[in-house]
């Protein structure tokens, strides 16, 4: 008897914790095409998470793209302190943003990945709730071709986690800062699932 009481109170835990994580790719491809000979410039991820979140999403975007590129990736820090790049890149960068890399590099691509907290009602509340509470998060990565000085890839994973009226929050209950991560481990393994590479030196 105690331990079918036990799977129960387990059971309604895990359900508490899980919530879809939605998927869109837009008008573009779900795959990224890697060659040894194209060179990928990771933008400065812009994100409302911790600082200790932050750095781990740097350091496993630039993993991501130095493992599927055959070490052919540079964050932004790495380039400007290495004098490759002098300039500010916007999250959202303009056909001349592209233009002055262009002129002024050789990468064949910029990546951007953002993300961004929509709502946090959930996030310092507990308890019975009065009313309907959400929380709601999405990761979003665009890669432009340098080259060509278009967007080449768009993905956003968002999910939302709602309690309606006369439901209970617990400490089980998914904070914004955890959707958010869940979010962007998303884009990770889209990548790393969809990905073509076309020289199998890579």
């Amino acid at each position: 008897m105690k331990n079918i009481i036990l799977l129960l109170c387990a059971a309604i835990i895990l359900q508490s914790c899980y919530y879809p994580v939605r998927k869109d790719y837009g008008i573009y491809s779900k795959s990224l095409v890697f060659s040894k000979d194209k060179k990928w410039l990771i933008n400065n991820i812009n994100t409302d998470v911790n600082s200790q979140h932050r750095e781990l999403m740097s350091k496993e975007i630039l993993h991501l793209f130095n493992e599927m590129s055959g070490g052919k990736a540079t964050d932004l820090k790495t380039a400007k302190s290495e004098n490759l790049i002098h300039n500010h890149i916007p999250s959202d960068p303009q056909p001349e943003d592209l233009e002055v890399l262009k002129n002024s590099s050789d990468y064949n691509y910029l990546v951007n990945v953002y993300t961004f907290k929509v709502r946090n009602a959930l996030d310092n509340t507990i308890g019975m709730q009065s009313q309907y509470k959400t929380n709601e998060t999405f990761a979003m990565m665009d890669v432009y071709d340098i080259t060509t000085l278009k967007k080449i890839y768009s993905f956003k994973a968002y999910s939302e986690v709602a309690v309606d009226k006369d439901q209970k929050v617990t400490v089980f209950t998914p904070r914004t800062e955890m959707m958010t991560m869940k979010n962007f481990r998303s884009l990770i393994k889209s990548v790393r699932k969809n990905a073509i590479k076309t020289d199998t030196s890579l």
